[in-house]
């Protein structure tokens, strides 16, 4: 096995959204490209991202990052049969560029997604617009405005969005970045205090336990969040 460290002054959560950017932004099962490393994506969270080799010698590539008082320790590993000039290679090639990306990717705006759950169900809603995402599906949420907080914009955009209000919780899972790193999409789990979802802004809502999360088309940035969702609604 071999190994290199690296301390980023950036949350875990954005080191993770660098880390799926450079990857290609893809969901877990999904195939990538590491360096000329074909493999596929096993694990996308706040905690560790990692990725097997799909040929040649078995090998894994996984980078953990731990929350210090100084930032987000990375340390990015590579374990199999690999020559070590390659390998160290490929894990210090890594942890330099994901650093770089995390700490230009901490100063966007952010957007968030908000994952309401009620009785082991998580509410989605299906895009009735643009176009090209219409009918797929999402979590609700929307752009945090300046001077707000990242929890008042998950209150506000349920509110508009929904007709609901809200008590959020802590945020999961791995930001992911969007529209070519214009934004960065930050989740949250809540509580329905208040209300009866309505689409007012959307085609449909739709409540989806854990067995029917995979029934709907989600949009690409919601894909990638499947996982945890699916971690919350066991809980």
């Amino acid at each position: 096995m071999y190994r290199t460290t690296a301390l980023i002054d950036a949350p875990a959560s954005v080191v993770a959204a660098a880390l799926l950017e450079l990857a290609g932004s893809v969901a877990p099962g999904d195939p990538l490209t590491v360096g000329r490393v074909r493999a596929r994506l096993v694990e996308a969270s706040a905690r560790r991202v990692s990725a097997v080799a799909l040929s040649g010698p078995p090998r894994q590539l996984a980078a953990d990052l731990a929350v210090t008082p100084a930032g987000t320790l990375l340390t990015a590993t590579v374990d199999g049969r690999i020559g070590r000039r390659r390998a160290l290679a490929l894990v210090e090639g890594l942890a330099e560029r994901a650093a770089r990306r995390a700490r230009e990717l901490a100063q966007v705006p952010v957007v968030v997604a908000t994952a309401i759950i009620q009785d082991e169900e998580v509410l989605a809603q299906q895009r009735a617009f643009p176009p090209e995402t219409a009918g797929r599906w999402e979590l609700p949420g929307g752009r945090v405005e300046p001077g707000e907080s990242e929890v008042d914009a998950v209150r506000r955009e349920c509110r508009e969005e929904l007709g609901v209000d809200v008590e959020p919780g802590g945020a999961f899972g791995p930001d992911v970045v969007l529209a070519g790193g214009k934004y960065l999409l930050r989740s949250y789990r809540a509580g329905l205090v208040d209300g009866e979802p309505k689409p007012r802004e959307h085609q449909a809502v739709r409540w989806l336990t854990d067995g029917t999360l995979g029934a709907v088309d989600w949009l690409p940035a919601d894909r990638v969040l499947l996982p945890e969702l699916r971690a919350l609604l066991r809980r």
